[in-house]
């Protein structure tokens, strides 16, 4: 999932969007859909806009909302959802950077999923931090609750945030980190604001830890939700400051801690993505986290399920690896978002690879359908890629992994651009034929979010969408991040 912490970093003008009446009532069963905001069956897109301008409020946030259809994605079906919203709380200021984080779930199981957005920057009472839940409904997104840090007043709240059933009671519930605590805020979360017991599960004692990321799912076969939060501990043999999974395991009454799993000494997991999907299908939930500053040009780190959490057996995959196209540069970005789901139908979860950094050189041939300057070599720059890893017996390897990049056949864009394509990857299957779509942001201008169909061979350029800011009614789209529903 998503660079936790990927997110739409913009300035984004808000004006004549509203929320849109798309729906019939959905059931009072959870929703079948994670990310389906309006009960229609379809799912939908919900993109956090951190750098967001309201009015004159800089960096005030938004989420942008395209609609689904039976067809998928409709770009000209959107609702921009601010803290100015009618049924909002709060209010757009500068600097609330609303809509850093978003995840969706149906968090109230009224039938309609809902978002939560994350607002770091928010500040009130002398608390800085906040997430708040965008409750879904037949008319869309047009309510909301907000939460501050339950516990402690003086330390900042919600860097990123992941929904479950982690203590198997049927209500969902929310784990909410931040740079010294991993809170644990029991559900039910209700729309007067309310929500159950709330717990640090420091795993520490007390002692410095360094939490970054928080990504849910289910690891062991026991059926019940569980979380990984990745991070930095003080590792007092080395007397520095290590990489670290601690993993808790759902179950009766609370999560457990489980494992803690050290990763090689050369990861730095700031804004790092993750996921958990059974890539080998025999039951466990893997964990494949995304370190763009491993080594030389990053990696990805695959971490093997358990009956007890993710094995410390870390496999490590990067562009050096036989089967993944390209070679290591520094610089790379190897692993700077990743996502899982099935791409090509054949019941393995695969994983999107982001590579922002990579550069792409425009090919030469006249057939290539890009522009080379005559007498000079073809332009080097970030033009990005992103590397599909497909999901086997055997698990994640290199064999049949795919790189798409300016010059696939059908995404549009030039190879030659600073476009930074795949800052943000998102697989989630929008047509509902089996076969998840890749969503892959290129944040440079000018700023995309590109739209690749499933097939049974995986994603294909042929016949991709481009949602450019003229499509979608903004000023500036510089980041994109959707969570892939568990």
């Amino acid at each position: 999932m998503r660079k936790r912490t990927c997110l739409l970093a913009a300035t984004l003008l808000v004006s004549g969007l509203t929320p849109l009446a798309l729906a019939a009532p959905a059931s009072a069963a959870a929703a079948k859909y994670v990310d389906d905001f309006n009960g229609d069956g379809y799912r939908d897109l919900a993109v956090g806009d951190r750098g967001a301008k309201v009015g004159e409020a800089q960096n005030a946030g938004a989420v942008v909302v395209i609609w689904g259809t039976a067809k998928g994605l409709d770009p000209s079906r959107r609702t921009v959802v601010t803290q100015d919203s009618p049924g909002i709380p709060g209010a757009a200021e500068s600097n609330d950077y609303f809509g850093t984080d978003v995840t969706t779930a149906d968090l109230n199981k009224d039938g309609y999923a809902d978002v939560v957005a994350t607002a770091v920057g928010e500040t009130n009472d002398g608390r800085s931090g906040a997430f708040t839940v965008l409750w879904g409904s037949k008319s869309g997104l047009t309510r909301g609750s907000s939460y501050m840090n339950p516990l402690y007043k003086d330390r900042a709240f919600a860097k990123d945030i992941a929904v479950g059933d982690f203590n198997a009671d049927g209500k969902p519930d929310v784990v909410a980190v931040d740079s010294e605590n991993i809170l644990f805020m029991r559900g039910p979360f209700t729309t007067s604001g309310s929500h159950g017991k709330v717990t640090d599960f420091d795993p520490r004692g007390g002692e410095e830890i360094t939490p970054e990321t928080v990504v849910a799912g289910k690891v062991t076969k026991d059926g019940t939700v569980d979380f990984a939060v990745l991070g930095s501990e003080w590792d007092t043999a080395v007397g520095a400051f290590r990489d670290t999974v601690w993993f808790y395991k759902g179950g009766s009454g609370a999560p457990k801690r489980t494992k803690t799993v050290k990763l090689p000494s050369s990861t730095t997991l700031v804004s790092s993505g993750a996921a958990i999907a059974d890539f080998d299908k025999n039951g466990y939930g893997d964990l494949a986290i995304g370190a763009e500053r491993a080594g030389t040009g990053g990696a990805v780190y695959v971490l093997p399920g358990t009956s007890t959490g993710p094995s410390s057996s870390v496999r490590t995959i990067t562009q050096a690896t036989s089967g993944v196209p390209g070679t290591p540069e520094t610089g790379d970005d190897f692993g700077g978002d990743v996502s899982a789901a099935d791409t090509n139908g054949d019941g393995y979860a695969d994983l999107a690879v982001g590579t922002p950094g990579e550069i792409i050189a425009a090919e030469t041939s006249a057939d290539a359908g890009v522009s080379v300057r005559a007498g000079g070599p073809p332009p080097r720059m970030a033009a990005g890629a992103v590397t599909v890893l497909r999901g086997s017996a055997s698990g994640l390897t290199g064999k049949n992994s795919r790189a798409y990049d300016y010059n696939t056949a059908g995404i549009e864009g030039e190879p030659g651009e600073r476009a930074a394509f795949g800052h943000s990857v998102s697989l989630r299957d929008y047509t509902r034929d089996g076969r998840a779509e890749l969503l892959a942001a290129a944040p440079s201008t000018p700023q995309r979010l590109h739209l690749l169909p499933g097939t049974s061979s995986g994603p294909t350029g042929t016949g991709s969408q481009v949602l450019t800011l003229a499509s979608l009614g903004q000023t500036a789209l510089t980041n994109f991040w959707a969570e892939l529903a568990d």
